[in-house]
């Protein structure tokens, strides 16, 4: 059942990134504080990746990973994550005139690895499980805060919400 997801997830994706446009969501307002984006973009942004090497890390970390993907608890998640606000001066270091959309399947592969560290967490009966999360895990998000166009933010909030979902599923 995971291969055949993963294949249908890889095929998706590569079929999106060569036939359709780019989709992906902006920041709630802008410096105005004018509304932009539309609800599409919150649904269709893990579809859409920037480029190539984007897409390929992503399907590369998605056939990395192995047992249950959780892969349509994860892809809501993710959509329900995008409408949260983003940490104040952590989307984009560069300015520019207009606002940086966020793209990619990596807001779903944290929901899916934090719904599974949830689960073994479950599992586990045993309140230091949190601590070996935050040490194993945690320091990979971190990373993202330090990388101009990356909005860490979404990563953290789909790993937080996935946690919380494997948890107490």
């Amino acid at each position: 059942y995971t291969t055949v997801e993963k294949v249908l997830v890889t095929v998706l994706l590569v079929l999106w990134y060569v036939g359709m446009p780019e989709i992906g969501y902006k920041p709630a307002v802008d410096a105005t504080g004018v509304v932009v984006g539309t609800i599409w973009e919150h649904i269709l942004w893990p579809l859409s990746h920037a480029n190539v090497w984007h897409l390929a890390g992503n399907l590369w970390f998605l056939w990395y990973m192995k047992g249950r993907l959780y892969m349509r608890e994860s892809y809501v998640m993710a959509v329900l994550c995008s409408f949260l606000p983003v940490i104040p001066g952590m989307w984009d270091w560069t300015p520019s005139a207009e606002p940086i959309s966020t793209v990619g399947f990596s807001g779903v592969l944290c929901a899916s690895i934090g719904a599974r560290w949830g689960e073994w967490i479950k599992r586990s009966r045993n309140f230091a499980a949190y601590g070996t999360f935050g040490k194993k895990v945690l320091p990979f998000v971190a990373v993202g805060m330090f990388i101009p166009h990356v909005n860490w933010s979404i990563h953290l909030y789909c790993l937080i919400v996935g946690l919380a979902y494997g948890r107490w599923e």
